[in-house]
């Protein structure tokens, strides 16, 4: 019997030691991944202020306060005229929108059932089900 225990307690040993080193390895594991994660968010953090930047200059730049001092500046290379409302077509152009027709019989006849009491919808109900 004690000859059993000496094993048992080697093998509870053995067993323990690699769980420990297992449970090292996953500690080990998540704490590079949380470093990660947290270096890409702050990566993402610098592009989203950098991106914000970006966009104020964009809106900055076509103000047309800014834009027409480099228009008149450059406007013998450019050649650049007003554009005419007669440039971009006429209302009467425009197709018109078809004509949606209803079918008035078969909505007449469907109220003429409900007024009747029948219910037509539950009769396909009825039919399918």
């Amino acid at each position: 019997m004690s000859a059993f225990l000496r094993r048992l307690n080697l093998i509870l040993t053995c067993t323990a030691v690699v769980a420990l080193v297992g449970v090292y390895a996953q500690k080990h594991m998540a704490e590079r991944s949380a470093g990660e994660v947290a270096r890409i968010e702050q990566a993402i953090a610098q592009q989203q202020a950098d991106l914000s930047i970006l966009k104020a200059d964009w809106s900055l730049l076509n103000q047309p306060t800014h834009i027409q001092p480099i228009v008149d500046r450059h406007n013998d290379v450019l050649n650049l005229q007003v554009a005419q409302a007669s440039q971009f077509g006429r209302f009467e152009d425009l197709p018109m929108r078809p004509e949606m027709r209803l079918d008035t019989d078969a909505l007449n006849a469907l109220f003429q059932e409900i007024e009747e009491g029948n219910d037509p919808i539950a009769a396909l109900l009825e039919d399918i089900l």
